[in-house]
């Protein structure tokens, strides 16, 4: 299975990685991206059936959602691919 994603979700990652810089050393925020998508590796797996998302906006798009470390992971499952749509702090979904 392989694992990609779409640029929204690049972005998030991005700006996230951008933050971490600003208020760490240089490289933290690389070192915390990685770390990320090291533990998001662990849900890409084939035959396994994940739920719809919770989240109104998301399920209407028939996204499945995962959360991992407080982040939202909004993705779909389509030919033996786990794309990723959005990556989402947790405490922002109402």
């Amino acid at each position: 299975m392989i694992l990609a994603y779409r640029e929204g979700a690049l972005e998030a990652l991005r700006e996230v990685a951008d933050f971490l810089d600003t208020i760490n050393t240089e490289g933290s925020g690389e070192f915390w991206v990685i770390n990320f998508l090291k533990n998001l590796e662990g849900y890409v797996k084939p035959n396994v059936q994940y739920a719809v998302c919770r989240h109104p906006e998301f399920a209407q798009k028939g996204l499945s959602c995962i959360s991992l470390n407080g982040w939202i992971i909004a993705f779909k499952i389509e030919e033996e691919i786990f794309l990723v749509y959005s990556i989402v702090r947790g405490n922002l979904l109402s």
